[in-house]
């Protein structure tokens, strides 16, 4: 299965006597799999005090009765996902009037809508920012730093729906979450930084726009750091491979790999197949890599690659769970 892509950067490289632990960037598939050929994205803000009311606090609603959190969350959310958008460096986006009414009255996608606003703007596809629900970190502290922190959480959840007219697809109610920490000093009081409304609207939109840039994060895949280890003695093979591995040159460090197989050692067998199993797993291979970590685990009883095995098959479900 070559659809895992991964790239490698070395990160604080640190030895012991028989291996090196270091981290690669391994390339996560998009969560929400719209064809890659679909690349210009309006972005529309359906948040409004009907559907994201703001839960009162101790009976209060903290600042004014005008300003509602969640919809300047919102607000500040269209940014955050054009800005993934951006980082994206294959996709863009544009703001699209929030007046644009996306369902008919019996609740359906007004694809008609969609199509002809998808033309006049010419783009392929549409994120809807819906729903937006918020907890205060105030709860039921007056104090949120009684306790000796140092800083209050404000948690967000935004729910997004995807649609492209073309094909008529459509992904609804798609859940992003984020903790935005708002820092404190001294004797400071949550209720009265969130009861100042000019401060309340900073805080909600900082947090509003980290939710818009993972609900624009969704759609393309996305990097995550993971540690791995590797073995670099018990063998000339073994330390021949170390600076391939190190650099990320796979395909020659499997070259160099396959050579240490008709050892005689199960010592050095078992190292060598579970740095093949790292290597595949560095090529995108992983069904080869779970056989080479087994074959470590089963035949040569490499304790190491019992634990890489189990790490290689929830990485291959999660894939096979997201289609992949």
């Amino acid at each position: 299965m070559k659809l895992l892509m991964i790239t490698v950067l070395v990160l604080g490289l640190f030895s012991t006597s028989c291996k090196t632990s270091f981290r690669i960037s391994v390339k996560e598939p998009a969560i929400v799999r719209i064809d890659e050929s679909v690349t210009t994205y309006g972005v529309i803000n359906n948040v409004d005090q009907e559907n994201s009311p703001e839960k009162k606090i101790a009976g209060i609603i903290l600042g004014t009765e005008s300003i509602n959190g969640n919809v300047e969350a919102a607000k500040r959310a269209v940014d955050g996902t054009l800005r993934a958008l951006e980082n994206s460096r294959s996709l863009k986006g544009q703001t699209i009037s929030d007046d644009i009414s996306l369902h008919i009255e019996n609740g359906d996608v007004d694809w008609e809508t969609l199509e002809k606003v998808a033309n006049e703007k010419n783009i392929e596809a549409f994120i809807e920012l819906t729903q937006m629900e918020t907890i205060s970190p105030v709860g039921g502290n007056v104090l949120a730093n009684a306790s000796g922190q140092r800083s209050a959480r404000l948690e967000g959840t935004m729910y997004v729906n995807y649609y492209v007219p073309s094909t008529k697809q459509k992904y609804e109610r798609y859940k992003v979450y984020y903790v935005y920490n708002i820092p404190l000093s001294g004797s400071t009081n949550a209720i009265d930084l969130l009861g100042d409304a000019q401060r309340k609207k900073e805080y909600y939109k900082a947090l509003g726009f980290q939710l818009g840039y993972k609900a624009g994060s969704l759609i393309y895949p996305n990097w995550i750091w993971v540690g791995r280890d590797y073995y670099t003695k018990g063998s000339k093979v073994l330390k021949r491979a170390k600076p391939m591995i190190k650099e990320g040159n796979w395909d020659i460090a499997e070259e160099q790999l396959l050579m240490g197989l008709s050892s005689g050692s199960d010592k050095v067998l078992g190292r060598t197949t579970f740095n093949l199993a790292l290597v595949n797993e560095g090529q995108g291979d992983i069904d080869e890599a779970i056989k080479y970590a087994k074959e470590s685990a089963l035949n040569y009883g490499n304790k190491l690659a019992n634990e890489y095995l189990i790490t290689l098959k929830k990485r291959k479900r999660k894939l096979e769970e997201m289609g992949y």
